[in-house]
């Protein structure tokens, strides 16, 4: 069966379909581009790619050799956004952008969120 946990990402063959996933659609290659964007001219393309990694940046799930430097990235560029002005403005928006960004940050291997 192949199972290592209870998550439905914890066993062999939920890996391997996100493996062929992720190869098939270049997901985390289309992710890393709108991460590479302009915060100040396009926050809300870059929060939506970090949503993503929110979601699906996880052991098992986003390609191992991309994960962290993607949440870093993705950390980087929500940092960005948080301090926008317009940003600031709306209720509730900076705080659910530390949300992200806490998320985002446990997933970091140790070594990786002592540098972060």
């Amino acid at each position: 069966m192949g199972d290592w946990g209870l998550a439905a990402e914890d066993n062999d063959a939920a890996a391997d379909w996100y493996g062929h996933l992720f190869d098939s659609t270049r997901l985390a290659a289309h992710v890393e581009e709108a991460l590479n964007r302009n915060p100040d001219s396009e926050p809300d393309v870059i929060r939506a790619a970090a949503f993503v990694l929110v979601q699906l940046g996880r052991l098992y799930i986003w390609p191992v050799h991309e994960m962290d430097r993607h949440l870093k990235l993705a950390i980087q560029k929500l940092e960005a956004i948080r301090e926008l002005e317009e940003f600031q403005e709306i209720d509730g928006l900076v705080a659910e952008i530390d949300n992200e960004i806490s998320i985002l940050r446990s997933r970091l291997r140790l070594e990786d969120r002592l540098d972060a």
